[in-house]
């Protein structure tokens, strides 16, 4: 009785074991059915867009809207006349490497005092960028150009007083760190005045604690088009001589493999402090009158009226004017014959040259 008793529970256990392995196998294969199934049928869907993907899809000629900004496509219509966001950032040697530059859309490059240049980079609100700056002080014609962009934020640190005056003068939407520093931030790594920082975390949230107080405004936007690529005897380097040190030089060189301008400064290539490149898909060169008007350096820069202008794109260059008829209203670029220079969609620089110095290129 005792070995039948052994031997039944030795068959059980027999039983039990196949039949286990036989619910293990089958739940085995539902599983890798399913893994197999998600990874090359169902679309990923992890809660986060991929942009290099999304911007490859959205890049074609013929897409169905196009940023106002840049002239870049965007996947639907409410994203084609985004909020804008423009941040003072100063460009002295003592500030290198500086933060942000390479994700604005539209950068403007002027001389301030010591002729020494300082950007005006604009951004798209809702684009991420982490860190921007050493941010800095507005001059008035950094003013024109906001000007021309409506209900655009204007981020900075102080100003010239003639620049403060017109800041009120105008009601620009002004976002000044001396009288709202907490969307701002002053780095321990760097010494005063070049430590101010700010990131689209904080202008999201003083844009949209302050702009309910400013008026909706229109702005005109760019002619931009899609022409034949560069591939020989392509523009393969602009020299442009903002400032009379040579480490302040503006050189821009012309990769045929990507069809876009890098930026070298000081001789080398520059880099961002994350190590990012800064390029451009069209240069513009804006000659100016420049005049200094007070002891300590300060500048006037003629930006509202007309003079000669050369547009640098998919290695090719336009020579024409540009013109600007008043504060609020958009410098445009024109060839020789009256009709609109197209510019190349995507980042664009504006370099601003005194009309007594000349930029070269070949």
């Amino acid at each position: 009785m005792k070995k039948k008793i052994m031997d039944y529970f030795k068959t059980s256990d027999i039983k039990y074991i196949y039949a286990l392995a036989g619910v293990v196998f089958f739940a085995s294969f539902a599983l890798m059915s399913w893994f197999l199934y998600k990874a090359f049928v169902l679309p990923a869907d992890d809660g986060f867009v991929d942009e290099d993907v999304v911007k490859e899809e959205i890049t074609e000629e013929d897409c169905d809207y196009k940023r106002k900004i840049d002239g870049t496509c965007v996947e639907s219509e409410r994203y084609t006349d985004s909020e804008l966001v423009a941040v003072m950032i100063e460009n002295n040697l003592e500030a290198w490497p500086l933060a942000g530059l390479a994700e604005a859309s539209v950068v403007y490059e002027a001389p301030v005092e010591g002729d020494i240049p300082r950007f005006m980079a604009i951004y798209v609100l809702g684009e991420e960028v982490d860190q921007v700056g050493p941010v800095r002080s507005a001059r008035p014609y950094y003013l024109d150009w906001v000007s021309e962009y409506g209900k655009i934020m204007f981020m900075h640190v102080g100003g010239s007083p003639d620049a403060l005056d017109l800041v009120d003068e105008y009601n620009l939407f002004s976002i000044n760190e001396f009288y709202r520093g907490w969307y701002f931030w002053r780095s321990e790594g760097r010494t005063a005045p070049h430590n101010t920082y700010t990131s689209t975390e904080l202008w999201n949230k003083s844009y949209e604690k302050y702009s309910e107080y400013y008026d909706e405004k229109d702005y005109i936007g760019w002619q931009f088009e899609k022409i034949e690529n560069c591939e020989t005897d392509c523009v393969g380097e602009i020299d442009i001589p903002i400032a009379s040190p040579s480490s302040y030089h503006a050189v821009w060189k012309f990769n045929t493999s990507t069809q876009k301008y890098t930026r070298f400064q000081g001789g080398e290539q520059a880099f961002e402090m994350d190590g990012k490149e800064i390029f451009a898909d069209t240069v513009i060169v804006q000659m100016a009158d420049v005049e200094v008007i007070d002891e300590i350096g300060r500048k006037e820069i003629g930006v509202v009226g007309s003079g000669e202008a050369v547009v640098f794109r998919n290695g090719k260059v336009f020579e024409g004017v540009w013109k600007k008829t008043d504060r609020i209203s958009r410098t445009e670029f024109f060839a020789e014959d009256g009709s609109a220079i197209s510019l190349q969609a995507g980042k664009i620089w504006i370099e601003i040259l005194s009309t007594a110095r000349e930029a070269e290129w070949e």
